[in-house]
């Protein structure tokens, strides 16, 4: 099977001629962390990477009070029902905003415009490796919701690059519980390495 290669292109978009009449806010909704984390290689569609298909899928998310999308709308298609579906499915599970503010402050519901570039890659180029050996560590807590916060990443030893903890706190996880089944705020570590076999 072909290895699939996802680009994101977040264009945000001005539609104020064909704005519905809800009002534009003072401060528009601003995605919380990388759009970059919202898909990934994996999220590809196995029907559209058998079938060699890509395209561009342009979107709108209606986002509410809270910064979460209620609705996903195709704004142009790619042209596969598989590639435009599975970009609603997964902004709708992964997108998440600072929520847009009103004149006075008060948090309001918003739309947030964008384009997802689905593309297959050269199948003769070589796969990317980093420098061996090579060691990444990601710290964080999952809070009581499932959220993650306080994250911190090394490459090496050294800090790592932000998207590493943009993608990291950008994702729910499963809620940690003490052993009265309460939840509790965890500390976890990922570790992911590459070295040398003798």
């Amino acid at each position: 099977m072909t290895a699939s290669r996802l680009a994101l292109t977040i264009l945000p978009l001005l539609t104020l001629a064909a704005a519905p009449a809800r009002p534009v806010p003072k401060a528009r909704a601003a995605p919380a962390g990388s759009p970059g984390s919202w898909l990934s290689d994996d999220d590809y569609p196995k029907d559209a990477q058998r079938q060699e298909i890509d395209g561009t899928t342009g979107f709108r998310l209606t986002i509410d009070k809270t910064g979460v999308p209620r609705e996903c709308a195709i704004t142009s298609s790619s042209g596969s029902a598989s590639l435009d579906n599975a970009t609603c499915a997964k902004l709708m599970e992964r997108a998440r905003f600072t929520p847009a503010r009103d004149a006075k402050g008060r948090p309001a519901a918003d739309t947030y415009d964008g384009r997802i570039t689905w593309r297959l890659p050269d199948g003769d180029a070589p796969t990317g490796m980093p420098p061996v050996p090579y060691m990444m560590r990601v710290t964080f807590y999952v809070n009581e919701d499932g959220s993650a916060s306080d994250c911190m990443a090394t490459v090496n030893g050294a800090p790592g690059p932000p998207q590493i903890c943009a993608q990291t706190l950008a994702r729910r996880y499963p809620v940690q519980r003490d052993a009265t089944g309460k939840p509790v705020r965890t500390k976890l570590r990922a570790v992911s390495g590459i070295e040398k076999a003798d």
